[in-house]
C-alpha cells in the first residue's frame, strides 16, 4: 500500500474507473490505481472530489489535512472498521494499574535501548563518555522498581535529559545548534525537523490503529487528553530515536540543508520553521524511510526485513494480544539491533 503526500494547492485530484486522478495547476494528467492507495495527506488548498471522498471513506483510506506549513488539521475516516469489542476491552485496560504499569516499562524500556543504541552508532561523530551516558542507564536500571506510571516517566524524563544532552553534540561542526528539546512550537531548525518528524510518524500510524479496530485515544503510558491520540503517542515512542533522530542527523550531515532553509515566526512563541521545499523534500526522505525494509523484529528473534508500515502491523497485533489476554508482556515493540536480556 502507499501513502500520496499533496503538497501544493493547485492540485486537483479525483476518481474514474478505479484511478485516483491528479490533475497539476498546468492542466496535466496522472492516473494511479486507487486500490493502492492507503492513505491522503493533502498539505495546503489542494482540492479532491466528491467521489474520491466517497471511495476513501468505502475503502477505508484516511484524508489528513494540514496547514501549508505542516500543522495538523485533522483526518476524514471511516468508521467501518470500529471494533467495540476490542475498544470496550481497551478503555477498560487503561483502568487498570498493573497493566498500565508493566506496558509503561516495556515502552520506556525500549525507548531507552533505542535511544543508546543511535548515540553508539555515531562514533564517526562523536564519541560519549560513561559519564554522558549515565543518566540513560541509570534509569534502564532503575526502570524495574517504579511503582507507578509517573514513576516510569520520572525515569523516562531522566534518560531524555541525558539522551538529547547528547545528541546536541551530533550537531556540533555543523551550521546548527542544539540547546535542547523544545516543542509547541520548536525553538530551533534541529527541534523543527524532529517535531515535524515525530509528527509525520504520529499521523501515519493512527491510520493503521484504525484499521486494526482499536481506539487511537486511548494509551497506557501516556493519560487520554483531549485531541491527542494517546494510544499511538505510546506506539511511537520506540520509532523516535530510528525514524526521527536518525534522519535528521544524516540530513544535516549531508550538508543538504542550511540555516537558510528556516524561518522564525514573528509572533510571541518565536517558533522556527521548515520552507517549503524543505518540507517537501524531508516528507520524501521521511516516506523513502517508511519503505525500507529493516529487521524491525530482530529482537524477538525475526530476522526478517519488513518496510515500516508491514512491522507496525505486526506489533499492533501483539497490542491486540497483550489487551485480549490482559497481559501487557505480550506487547513487543521495536527494539534496535541484536535481542538484549
Amino acid at each position: 500500500m502507499s501513502h500520496l503526500y499533496v503538497m501544493r494547492s493547485d492540485v486537483k485530484l479525483g476518481y474514474s474507473q478505479g484511478q485516483l486522478v491528479i490533475k497539476d495547476g498546468d492542466s496535466s494528467e496522472r492516473k494511479i490505481p486507487f486500490n493502492s492507495v492507503d492513505s491522503i495527506s493533502v498539505f495546503g488548498n489542494a482540492q479532491l472530489s466528491t467521489q474520491l471522498v466517497r471511495e476513501c471513506l468505502s475503502s477505508g483510506a484516511t484524508i489528513g489535512y494540514f496547514t501549508d506549513s505542516g500543522h495538523y488539521f485533522g483526518r476524514l475516516s471511516s468508521f467501518e472498521q470500529a471494533n467495540p469489542f476490542r475498544q470496550k476491552r481497551q478503555v477498560f485496560l487503561t483502568e487498570n494499574h498493573q497493566f498500565c504499569l508493566c506496558w509503561s516499562k516495556i515502552v520506556v524500556r525500549a525507548k531507552i535501548l533505542n535511544s543508546i543504541t543511535l548515540l553508539e552508532t555515531m562514533k564517526e561523530l562523536c564519541s560519549f563518555s560513561p559519564e554522558e551516558l549515565s543518566g540513560l542507564f541509570h534509569s534502564l536500571e532503575f526502570l524495574d522498581d517504579a511503582a507507578s506510571v509517573d514513576e516510569v516517566l520520572g525515569f523516562e524524563g531522566n534518560a531524555a535529559k541525558a539522551y538529547f544532552a547528547c545528541y546536541g553534540r551530533l550537531f556540533a561542526n555543523s551550521q546548527f545548534d542544539f540547546p535542547g528539546r523544545s516543542s509547541r512550537p520548536p525553538k530551533d531548525p534541529i527541534n523543527a525537523l524532529l517535531s515535524y518528524g515525530y509528527s509525520f510518524l504520529h499521523r501515519n500510524m493512527i491510520g493503521a490503529v484504525d484499521r486494526h479496530g482499536l481506539h487511537p485515544y486511548f494509551g497506557f503510558l501516556h493519560k487520554p487528553k483531549s485531541g491527542h491520540a494517546a494510544l499511538v503517542s505510546d506506539l511511537l515512542e520506540d520509532y523516535r530515536a530510528y525514524m526521527v533522530d536518525r534522519l535528521v542527523v544524516k540530513m544535516v550531515a549531508s550538508g543538504d540543508i542550511s540555516p537558510s532553509d528556516f524561518t522564525r515566526s514573528p509572533d510571541a512563541g518565536g517558533g522556527v520553521y521548515m520552507s517549503r521545499s524543505l518540507m517537501r523534500m524531508y516528507t520524501d526522505v521521511l516516506t523513502a524511510a517508511m519503505s525500507d525494509r529493516a529487521p524491525f523484529c530482530l529482537a524477538y528473534g525475526d530476522r526478517y526485513r519488513y518496510a515500516f508500515q508491514a512491522a507496525l502491523d505486526k506489533k499492533i497485533i501483539s497490542v491486540i494480544d497483550a489487551l485480549e489476554s490482559s497481559d501487557a508482556s505480550k506487547y513487543q515493540p521495536f527494539v534496535w539491533g541484536e535481542p538484549h536480556d
